[in-house]
């Protein structure tokens, strides 16, 4: 009876943690290089078993989420005609500064400052292959591997990292372990749009918004049910 209230609890926590997912990807649709992700989920009672032992025994109980896996496949490019543009072909990401370290982002909607340097609609200047900011001039050329004609400059490019990529925010994500050069090419002119399927996602939306519900129905069935063995314990 309580395993099965924790399996109806499991599920009402799995649905809405993979809803508010499904919904940041739809959210995020028309932002340029956005990469939407995915849920990762394991069993209850893997979850707790170097915690508190086996005493759940053999059978299922429930899922959990278990984080979150980044979709790094290409998204849609399309030309813009700004000079400033720039979008990744393959593997690859922009490297910038912040205000707290270096950080990639695939997204390549650039601009430049009343300086000259190019930098990312946040302000943060984008960095060439030797750390160094970028002053491209009023009029410029990229080449495929990032080289800017005429300055000596190529625009860094390196390789979703092998350990992982974490969100920051502000489409800017930290690597985890090494960032080696990437094989990915630069198209000048172009910008990289969000590879989330509008249509996969309102089906899953859809999909995870009935799974709520029937998990939260299942839910209220095992509280109801457990209340009836209260009661009947306390007749006797």
């Amino acid at each position: 009876m309580i395993r099965g209230f924790y399996t109806a609890l499991s599920g009402v926590v799995a649905a809405m943690t993979r809803q508010a997912v499904v919904a940041d990807n739809i959210a995020n649709v028309n932002t340029v290089g956005f990469k939407q992700s995915r849920t990762l989920q394991t069993d209850y009672e893997l979850s707790i078993m170097n915690a508190v032992g086996p005493e759940l025994g053999l059978l299922g109980s429930g899922t959990v989420p278990a984080g979150l896996r980044l979709d790094i496949s290409q998204g849609p490019l399309y030309e813009t005609g700004v000079q400033t543009d720039l979008a990744v072909e393959g593997d690859g990401l922009f490297v910038v500064r912040t205000g707290n370290g270096i950080a990639y982002t695939r997204a390549g909607n650039f601009q430049t400052d009343a300086t000259g340097m190019l930098v990312t609609e946040q302000g943060y200047p984008v960095l060439d292959v030797a750390g160094h900011t970028i002053s491209p001039g009023l009029k410029f050329t990229v080449a495929a591997d990032g080289t800017i004609a005429e300055t000596g400059q190529r625009i860094a490019l390196v390789a979703w990292p092998a350990g992982g990529a974490t969100r920051l925010g502000e489409n800017l994500y930290a690597a985890a372990g090494n960032v080696p050069p990437a094989s990915g090419q630069i198209r000048q002119r172009m910008l990289e749009a969000s590879n989330t399927d509008m249509s996969m996602a309102m089906t899953e939306l859809i999909s995870q918004q009935r799974q709520f519900q029937l998990s939260a129905r299942a839910l209220s069935l095992q509280d109801n049910t457990l209340g009836d063995a209260t009661q009947l314990g306390r007749l006797r």
